[in-house]
């Protein structure tokens, strides 16, 4: 498997894990398995109400625009977080129809770097549509001095500061470290508990390794070697070593999941992705199982797609799930521009 194939499965992974999980987001496993039989979910569901298309959340939003900024920072010569805040306000704008500061209308425009690489962001239609976006995301980029906080003004710790890091991973694949410290930045922007931010961190240094080959055997001592040299790991840490401890057990996987959380908290996220890649061999099946639980459905599906298209690469992502996938053109490209830029930046 080639990195291309690594790269392009990340992408589409996590946007199919999303799309999967978020028509059950709010719904427990009860509620689930009520509506779609004693297996749950296990296809993407295409609706009437939205033109029979797979619906993606802000999960897959951000993440999209995650990649925006890395190229944006790297074609400007900017810091990655400069980058990666222009690029989010650009998120923010979808959502709002309003710009923080009037000087941030050029950003809205097509930019320098989309022209090089080919795509025009916000003039993806269905990037407009609002789906539960995260109040914590909104909130950190309404204020005016966002940019200029290490951290944001908030003791979050929510997923959404996870669930849009793994393109800082394809970024920077092939150096965990950078990787880590880039997705904390991206994490921080917007979440302030270092828990939150931490994991962000994780994924993006994860999928680092991943989009090498490294197992994911692996690939989990490594990025823990790596967190433990950071302040306030302790609570990450404990999550993961709960998802490799629940992994090795016999224990029916729903109730492995329930001990180690719901997925609404970043470490939680990370650590059911971890566990459902653990007990799985097949993305598909990794997929499913984070999607059908009690918790964050939609953003434990797009974590553990991301990992385990990385994995298992892009032609592990069912055929089926991918048709009429929101933003599926883009989501090529820009997998296809991480490349590019990874292999120009070594």
């Amino acid at each position: 498997m080639d990195m291309s194939d690594r790269f392009l499965g990340c992408m589409l992974g996590g946007a199919t894990g999303d799309a999967l999980g978020y028509i059950i987001e709010f719904d427990d496993l009860y509620t689930i398995h009520k509506k779609f039989g004693s297996y749950g979910l296990r296809t993407v569901l295409k609706l009437e109400s939205n033109d029979r298309k797979g619906i993606i959340s802000d999960d897959t939003q951000m993440s999209i625009f995650t990649a925006d900024g890395l190229l944006w920072a790297a074609h400007d010569d900017l810091e990655p977080r400069e980058g990666l805040y222009r690029s989010y306000m650009r998120w923010y704008y979808t959502q709002t129809k309003e710009l923080v500061s009037p000087d941030q209308a050029e950003w809205m425009k097509q930019q320098d770097h989309e022209r090089v690489w080919n795509y025009n962001v916000m003039e993806e239609p269905d990037l407009y549509a609002r789906r539960i976006q995260g109040k914590t995301c909104l909130k950190a980029l309404a204020e005016n001095d966002c940019p200029e906080r290490k951290y944001a003004n908030n003791n979050s710790k929510g997923c959404g500061s996870i669930m849009r890091a793994a393109p800082v991973g394809l970024y920077y694949a092939g150096d965990p470290e950078k990787a880590f410290l880039v997705g904390c930045q991206a994490g921080s922007l917007t979440h302030g508990n270092p828990s939150g931010y931490l994991s962000a961190g994780m994924l993006s240094a994860s999928v680092a390794l991943l989009s090498e080959g490294k197992p994911l055997a692996e690939t989990i001592p490594a990025v823990l070697r790596i967190l433990q040299k950071h302040k306030y790991y302790e609570d990450v840490k404990s999550a993961v070593v709960r998802a490799v401890d629940e992994a090795v057990t016999d224990r029916e996987p729903w109730r492995a999941m329930k001990r180690i959380g719901q997925g609404w908290v970043a470490e939680e996220a990370y650590a059911l992705a971890l566990y459902c890649l653990l007990k799985t061999e097949k993305l598909k099946d990794a997929v499913i199982m984070a999607c059908n639980q009690d918790g964050d459905s939609d953003s434990c599906g797009a974590v553990c797609g991301n990992m385990a298209g990385t994995m298992y690469g892009a032609q592990a992502v069912p055929h089926s799930w991918l048709q009429k996938l929101e933003c599926s053109d883009l989501l090529t490209r820009l997998a296809d521009n991480l490349l590019q830029a990874n292999l120009q930046r070594n």
